[in-house]
């Protein structure tokens, strides 16, 4: 099969430029020290979705990629409409309804913070600006004047998309989730079963067609937009699936004999509904794989899987009728086919090979499935989107998410494996600076923790200290993602345990190997990530030689009360899972009950609207640190949240981190200018 790609063959990375007030720098070729900003701003692109006709895209473009919603003629190369959005608003979300209508979502910052909130509103457009209307939503509502006038009314929930109904152009399906009130002001509530409701995308009339049987509930239809599966928490805050064995039934408990009810996970209905594709893990296997249930017979049939990976979710074909494929990652991401010959098959594999050793993923196709559009993404290359015509074969460059990053310029990720002082494989990712010789290293441990991995993706956290001479250890250490559920449980109440010896088994694997010298080591995460590096500062007193935390977690016991995590059964069942209740053992695995044991420099970075790891864990690690007369710096952040949100507030504090990295580690930095 020939197959061809091009970078010039449309204009439409530059006809968007008129649609935004700064364009990005052009890549530099210069090879040394790269300008900090490179890394710490935020993309001004944020995804493009082809309509089902394939003659317009939409795109949402501008500060952090959210500021304006983009409509393009693609045949005329012609900008048709561009919705921007006041200061304090961002498009959190769009879809295509019809060829002529799309539906955007917002998200508002609130006063004082730096971070933007789901307003729960949904806004219609037709693709060239005209017919704009406020659809759902606490402001939505619409007052009648007579006895006969349906009235519209307001709604105090957040909605998500479950079918665009391929064959109705006026109305949506959608989820909704109903906020809670507290002390005056409204709140997501995952305790809440939500509803799910048809919505005019002219008018915003809703008709609520049923609920949930499960609390903060997935929901999946069958190809007649019926929902029939139910995803979420239990009574007890317990994961668990529910389903209709036909349309017109009711709701009841969805179980597999054999299988591992948590891992249970429903991906979609076949073409002709008789069947069922889901992922799920037998109690005699180690990884979830990809089966089949007849709906008939009630029959499971394994389709596939992976010998050292969950399947993660199922590929269908350029149609979005069948079901071809499937996709899981171990150490790196791998599709497979049902049927080798299969003609979607073949096209994804010469994507592949025109995009060596880089991720492909479609975000978008026609509803008959000729065009589609590609995202192509890797460990040095943020993303890049093509257009790709099915039928002649070829993938023409849209535009690039980050123009300001050279891929050339970034720095690969090396796969390595060791074994924990348990016998556990451990898998992780080296990232080395350029030039020869043992450089100081940085351990990096990732958020979560459970349910989360590191991976192959471009992380410019982990390119900015690459760049600027570091090399950056990752460890998957247990409890994270991707390698079976017994590795993520073995990770459960071993927070400060075994989780911490394997970070430390990890580092002092770099040490034997001679990647870094014992002596130029420090440790930086963020949130969980946070709680790590000070355990380790604690665990560990001579392998590091500074700590960074960032929105950590330094008071096992406060988290069980403070944060958002313990709002819900859900959050509190995961607490208990991952936690624990035992006091002495929190207080023991805290780091800010051992701050006296800690020898190494601090700095300490926490937004004081932090939602998830609540601003006293921060001051209270200060303050034990300062109560013992340790090496401290302090950054507090006005404003934000559980993250660094402000582009200014994300390069003082990286600017921090690395001159704090610098006099502890010995590493010159040199910045040049823009």
């Amino acid at each position: 099969m020939r197959f061809r790609k091009s970078r010039a063959a449309l204009a439409i990375g530059t006809l968007i430029a008129s649609a935004v007030l700064a364009q990005a720098p052009a890549p530099t070729s210069l090879p040394g020290v790269l300008p900090l900003d490179q890394f710490t701003r935020y993309d001004e692109f944020g995804t493009l979705q082809l309509s089902p006709d394939g003659e317009f895209v939409a795109m949402s473009l501008g500060k952090s990629g959210q500021a304006s919603l983009v409509f393009v003629d693609i045949k005329n190369n012609k900008l048709t409409a561009v919705l921007r959005m006041p200061d304090n608003l961002s498009v959190s979300e769009f879809h295509w309804v019809s060829a002529t209508r799309a539906i955007y979502m917002t998200a508002r910052r609130l006063p004082g913070k730096q971070f933007a909130a789901r307003t729960g509103e949904i806004f219609g457009t037709d693709r060239d600006g005209t017919h704009q209307r406020l659809l759902y939503g606490m402001s939505a509502g619409q007052q009648g004047t007579g006895t006969k006038l349906r009235v519209r009314d307001a709604s105090y929930a957040t909605a998500t998309v479950l079918s665009s109904l391929r064959h109705d152009d006026r109305n949506i399906l959608v989820a909704e989730y109903p906020w809670k009130d507290v002390g005056g002001y409204l709140h997501y509530d995952p305790s809440v079963k939500p509803r799910f409701t048809r919505l005019d995308v002219y008018t915003g009339m809703k008709n609520e067609l049923g609920a949930a049987p499960l609390a903060n509930a997935d929901l999946m239809v069958d190809t007649h937009d019926q929902v029939r599966f139910a995803w979420g928490a239990d009574s007890q805050g317990n994961y668990a699936v529910s389903w209709k064995p036909d349309a017109g039934a009711s709701w009841s408990e969805f179980e597999l004999t054999g299988f591992d009810p948590e891992t249970v996970v429903p991906q979609r209905f076949s073409s002709d509904d008789r069947s069922v594709f889901l992922t799920g893990k037998l109690r005699s296997e180690a990884f979830a794989s990809l089966y089949k249930l007849d709906l008939e017979t009630r029959a499971v049939t394994k389709v596939g899987g992976f010998d050292d990976a969950d399947v993660t979710r199922v590929i269908p074909d350029f149609a979005d009728r069948e079901v071809v494929g499937y996709s899981g990652a171990g150490d790196k991401s791998e599709d497979r086919w049902l049927l080798q010959d299969d003609p979607t098959a073949k096209l994804h594999q010469s994507l592949h090979k025109a995009f060596p050793g880089q991720n492909v993923y479609i975000t978008s196709t026609t509803e008959d499935g000729r065009l589609a559009v590609a995202f192509v993404s890797s460990d040095v290359n943020p993303g890049e989107y093509y257009l790709f015509d099915t039928q002649k074969k070829t993938a023409n460059f849209l535009r690039a998410s980050r123009e300001w990053v050279d891929p050339r310029l970034m720095r690969p990720k090396e796969q390595f494996r060791f074994t924990a002082r348990d016998g556990l494989a451990m898998h992780g990712y080296l990232t080395r600076p350029t030039g020869s010789g043992m450089h100081p290293m940085v351990v990096l441990p990732h958020g979560g923790p459970h349910g989360v991995r590191d991976d192959l993706s471009f992380d410019s956290e982990v390119q900015l200290l690459a760049n600027r001479g570091y090399t950056v250890l990752q460890v998957n250490y247990r409890g994270s993602a991707g390698y079976g559920k017994q590795f993520e449980e073995a990770g459960y109440r071993e927070w400060g345990g075994r989780m911490q010896d394997d970070l430390t088994d990890a580092t002092r694997w770099a040490i034997e190997q001679n990647i870094v010298a014992a002596d130029r080591i420090c440790i930086f995460g963020a949130s969980y990530g946070g709680y790590a590096a000070l355990m380790g500062a604690v665990r560990e007193p001579k392998l590091y030689h500074c700590a960074i935390g960032m929105a950590g977690i330094y008071d096992l016991e406060l988290m069980l009360s403070s944060g958002d995590i313990p709002d819900s059964i859900s959050g509190r069942a995961y607490l208990d899972k991952a936690l624990g209740s035992d006091s002495a053992q929190l207080r023991a695995r805290s780091p800010v009950y051992s701050a006296e044991r800690i020898e190494i420099p601090v700095l300490l970075i926490h937004g004081k609207s932090d939602w998830r790891a609540d601003f006293e864990q921060a001051t209270r690690m200060k303050d034990a640190l300062e109560k013992n007369h340790k090496s401290l710096e302090w950054i507090a952040l006005g404003g934000e949240g559980h993250g660094i949100y402000d582009e200014d507030s994300r390069r003082q504090v990286f600017e921090r981190v690395l001159a704090f990295l610098d006099r502890h580690l010995q590493q010159p930095v040199t910045v040049a200018e823009k």
